[in-house]
């Protein structure tokens, strides 16, 4: 049974915390530059929100996973 790398859950933590902030950066930019409707601003805080809600839910389940074994 071949060993797991060590660093392989931080490192996908970071790349995972990295995306999210780029993802949600770039909705801030929308919001800002090109939202002039309402459902234009709530569909991209509404985006932001889930975002930042998955990003925690993985890392949570990451972290489970990595104590686990």
């Amino acid at each position: 049974m071949p060993q797991k790398k060590p660093g392989l859950f931080k490192l996908l933590e970071i790349i995972i915390i990295i995306l999210v902030s780029v993802l949600i950066i770039t909705n801030l930019m929308y919001i800002k530059d090109a939202c002039s409707s309402k459902q234009c601003i709530v569909t991209n805080v509404s985006t932001i929100i889930l975002l930042v809600w998955a990003t925690a839910f993985w890392l949570v389940v990451i972290k489970h996973s990595d104590k686990k074994k």
